[in-house]
C-alpha cells in the first residue's frame, strides 16, 4: 500500500514530522540450501510504505517521507541513543538482522529492535532489495526447489536455476509461484530480485538449449569482427568474439516484451539469446563459399575458439550460410551431395564454428554434459558441426542412421563418446578427421 500526503510547505523554523515505523521480526541470515529447508517469516516494511521524499529538519535530522527502507546488519551492531559511536549503547544486534529505517543523520540510520528505537551505523548495513510483488519479473539469485506447494517440504517438482527469470504469478507466505519448463510450483521470494522494468531488460528462455534458428525468420548476417551479444541493451557482455558473417536472427515477440529500444535488437546467434546492436549486422553474408587452401592441420594449430576468419568459410547450401574451417567445407559438400541424393534434401546445419567466448557462455549455461570444457571442443577449430535436434537426426531418426553408416566415407564420424549409452550422448554431432 503506497502512503501520500502532501507536500510540506517549508519556511517553519520547525516541522512536525510523524514517523511510519513497522514492526519487524529478526530474523539469522540462510544460506539457500537452509532457506531450502526453513520457511522464512517476518515483515517487511517496505510493502507497507513506498517512494518517499526527504525532508531536512533544522537539526540536520534526514526523515525519509514515503518509504521506510529496510536494511540488514552485516555484523553484531551495537544499537545507540543517539547517532554517535560515544553515545549510550541500547543493546546488540546480531548479523543478519533486518531492520527499517524511520531515518538517516551523518551516517547513521535510526531503527528499531528488541522494543527500543536508536541509531545504528552506516557502515555496517546494507539495503534490502523490495520484496517481490505478483506480476513482476523475479531473477533468482540462488539454484532453488521448485516444490508443489508455499512450503519447504512438499514435492520436489524441477530445479530452478541461478538467474533465471521467471514471472511471478502469486505470492503466499515468503513463497512465490512461478513456471518452471511446464511446471507450476512455489519458490521462496527471498531469492527473487526483481527484475528492473525498462526498455532493454534481460530476458531469459527457460530452455536447456536455443538454437539460431528457433522457428524465427527475420535474418541478419554480422558485418564485423568481434561483434557482441548482451544480456540487456548496454549491459553486461555475454560473448564478446562474434565472427563477421555468423548468423542471427530477430526475436521481435521477446524484444517487444523486453522493451524495444531504437538502434537495438533482441536475437538468437550462437546458440545463445540477447541484445546486439543493429549498427553490427547487415542482410547479407560476405563470406567466402569456396574451401581455401588452408589444410587441417594448420587449422588445428590455432587457438581453440579463436580461429581466424581467413581460415573459416561458408556452407553454400546452408540458408544460414554457417561458418566452418575451410579445409572441412570440401568433405562436407561431398557427404550432403550423398545425403541429398539419398533423401532429396541438404542436410540441416545447426551450428559449427564456436569461438571462446561462446563456448565460455555456452559451460556456464549447458553445464558439463551439454557442453564442452571450454578450449578443448572441435567446435572451437570449427572442425564439427550439429545438425538440428529434430526426431530424424535422433539416434531413431532416419537421417542420423544413414549419416553413422556413411560419413565415415567422406572424413565425416560420430564419437563413440557421444553414442547413446553415454552421458554426453549428442545424435546431432559429427566431427572431421580429414586433413
Amino acid at each position: 500500500m503506497i502512503w501520500s500526503s502532501p507536500r510540506p510547505q517549508l519556511g517553519f523554523k520547525r516541522v512536525a514530522v510523524v514517523l511510519l515505523v513497522a514492526p519487524i521480526v529478526a530474523l539469522a541470515p540462510l544460506n539457500p540450501v537452509q532457506a531450502q529447508q526453513i520457511p522464512s517469516s517476518g515483515v517487511n516494511a517496505a510493502e507497507l510504505i513506498s517512494s518517499l521524499k526527504e525532508t531536512t529538519l533544522q537539526s540536520g535530522l534526514t526523515v525519509a517521507a514515503a518509504t521506510v527502507r529496510t536494511v540488514q546488519t552485516t555484523t553484531n551492531l551495537n544499537l545507540r541513543a543517539s547517532p554517535s559511536s560515544s553515545s549510550k549503547k541500547l543493546a546488540v544486534m546480531p548479523k543478519g538482522t533486518k531492520l527499517s529505517v524511520s531515518a538517516t543523520n551523518s551516517g547513521w540510520s535510526q531503527v528499531r529492535y528488541g522494543g527500543k528505537t536508536g541509531w545504528a551505523s552506516n557502515d555496517y548495513l546494507r539495503t534490502v532489495a523490495k520484496a517481490i510483488r505478483a506480476g513482476e519479473l523475479g531473477k533468482t539469485t540462488a539454484e532453488l526447489k521448485l516444490r508443489q506447494n508455499a512450503n519447504t517440504v512438499s514435492k520436489v517438482l524441477a530445479t530452478v536455476p541461478k538467474a533465471g527469470i521467471f514471472t511471478v504469478k502469486r505470492i503466499s507466505g515468503g513463497f512465490a509461484q512461478i513456471m518452471r519448463r511446464g511446471k507450476t510450483g512455489w519458490v521462496q521470494s527471498t531469492y527473487l530480485s526483481t527484475v528492473a522494468q525498462k526498455p532493454g531488460r534481460e530476458i531469459y528462455i527457460d530452455q536447456k538449449y536455443t538454437s539460431n534458428r528457433a522457428g524465427l525468420t527475420d535474418r541478419y548476417w554480422t558485418k564485423i569482427s568481434g561483434g557482441d551479444l548482451r544480456q540487456s541493451v548496454n549491459g553486461k557482455i555475454l560473448i564478446g568474439d562474434i565472427p563477421r558473417n555468423s548468423v542471427v536472427y530477430r526475436d521481435l515477440k521477446l524484444e517487444k516484451t523486453a522493451g524495444s529500444v531504437s538502434g537495438w535488437i533482441f536475437v538468437h546467434t550462437q546458440g545463445m539469446t540477447g541484445w546486439m546492436k543493429t549498427s553490427q549486422l547487415s542482410r547479407k553474408s560476405t563470406a567466402t563459399t569456396k574451401p581455401s587452401k588452408y589444410t587441417a592441420k594448420q587449422v588445428l594449430a590455432q587457438t581453440n575458439g579463436k580461429v581466424p576468419e581467413k581460415m573459416l568459410a561458408a556452407i553454400a547450401w546452408d540458408p544460414e550460410k554457417t561458418l566452418i574451417a575451410s579445409p572441412a567445407l570440401k568433405d562436407l559438400n561431398r557427404l550432403n551431395a550423398a545425403f541429398k541424393k539419398k533423401f532429396g534434401k541438404n542436410i540441416d546445419i545447426d551450428l559449427a564454428y564456436r569461438t571462446r567466448a561462446t563456448q565460455d557462455a555456452y559451460w556456464v549455461k549447458l553445464g558439463p554434459y551439454v557442453a564442452a570444457r571450454p578450449g578443448t571442443s572441435n567446435h572451437g577449430w570449427g572442425t564439427a558441426i550439429d545438425m538440428t535436434e529434430t526426431y530424424n537426426y535422433s539416434f531413431r531418426g532416419k537421417y542420423f542412421k544413414w549419416l553413422k553408416a556413411n560419413s565415415k566415407n567422406y572424413n565425416w564420424v560420430h564419437r563413440k563418446i557421444l553414442e547413446e549409452e553415454s552421458p554426453y550422448a549428442e545424435a546431432w554431432h559429427f566431427d572431421y578427421v580429414g586433413r
